[in-house]
């Protein structure tokens, strides 16, 4: 069976299913190797080559092994987790507690916090802002997704490697309503689940974690931009830090995450201007954390795992 067939990679002490990886993440030993991102910024290898990196589909958002990590770390009532870009790598293995305050499209009245880690860093993210990874959360600067990423890209440049075989036209399709399939948001259907889950498993069927997370992200509404949000570093929970591969050594110095934490960082975007404090985003690159060395990391848990292209974690 495929490891990207499998519902979860790890079982999380939560059930007796047959698992690829057991029943928790454990430390990664470096056997030596650092791969490069399969994106235009890759380096070292041809393009026809196997040894490219990729973004782990199992940490997009509401995947089965986010929701597990949550439930693992008796948070899952309150907080759903997740992996996102921050403004520069000084924030690598971050993790933040995040209260929405006002979306671009949908809003409900029940959003839990979201938990976030700091895994990359991108050009066009603010301090304080948080672009999220969520399966066909949307291109951006690069993409490594697309089977044509060779010939059809966005601004940062050609490929070294796909991860999919469905082509930046199918894509493009399934975005919602923006021609500019690069900074549009992905496929974000929030209105309609049916189409939403239609568009989903024509571009993400060959990877149930990300499938998972693109239809649910777009039933549970969190597939749009917020417009205002208040936030607070705390401390990463274990789960969530098994799962990523990557803790700071500065970590326990953070407050824990709780519902009654107060948040004193508030971010007011404006929707009139496109500009929002939280983004979507899945672009399949290599993560910037996953370079080892980057923030302050921990010696056990030192960097943020990458995959190859069927999402097998590079050990």
């Amino acid at each position: 069976m495929s490891l990207s067939l499998f519902p979860s990679l790890w079982s999380w002490n939560l059930s007796n299913a047959s698992t690829p990886y057991g029943v928790l993440p454990l430390p990664r030993v470096f056997q030596g190797t650092e791969y490069p991102s399969a994106c235009s910024n890759g380096w070292g290898f041809s393009s026809s080559s196997a040894h490219y990196s990729f973004a782990c589909p199992h940490q997009a958002l509401l995947s089965n092994d986010m929701i597990l990590a949550s439930q693992y770390d008796g948070l899952s009532e309150h907080f759903v987790y997740g992996v996102a870009g921050s403004s520069t790598d000084d924030d690598c293995g971050k993790c933040y507690q995040i209260q929405l305050l006002d979306a671009e499209r949908v809003w409900r009245d029940d959003f839990p916090f979201l938990l976030l880690q700091i895994i990359n860093s991108g050009y066009d993210v603010m301090p304080y802002q948080f672009d999220v990874f969520m399966g066909a959360g949307g291109f951006g600067y690069f993409t490594a997704c697309n089977s044509d990423c060779h010939s059809r890209y966005c601004q940062g440049g050609p490929c070294q490697q796909a991860m999919f075989s469905t082509s930046f036209d199918e894509w493009n399709e399934a975005v919602y309503e923006d021609p500019n399939v690069c900074y549009s948001g992905g496929i974000k259907w929030l209105e309609n689940p049916s189409l939403a889950e239609q568009y989903c498993t024509v571009a993400l069927s060959e990877n149930v974690h990300l499938l998972d997370s693109c239809i649910r992200s777009n039933v549970q509404k969190f597939h749009q931009n917020f417009v205002e949000i208040r936030t607070e570093r705390v401390q990463c929970p274990e789960g969530l830090y098994r799962l990523t591969g990557l803790q700071r050594q500065d970590d326990n110095a953070q407050q824990k995450p709780s519902p009654s934490l107060f948040l004193p960082h508030h971010c007011q975007g404006d929707r009139t201007q496109g500009h929002y404090c939280i983004t979507t985003m899945q672009d399949c690159c290599k993560p910037s954390c996953s370079w080892r060395g980057k923030g302050n990391p921990s010696p056990t848990w030192d960097h943020v795992d990458d995959c190859n292209a069927q999402g097998m974690l590079r050990r």
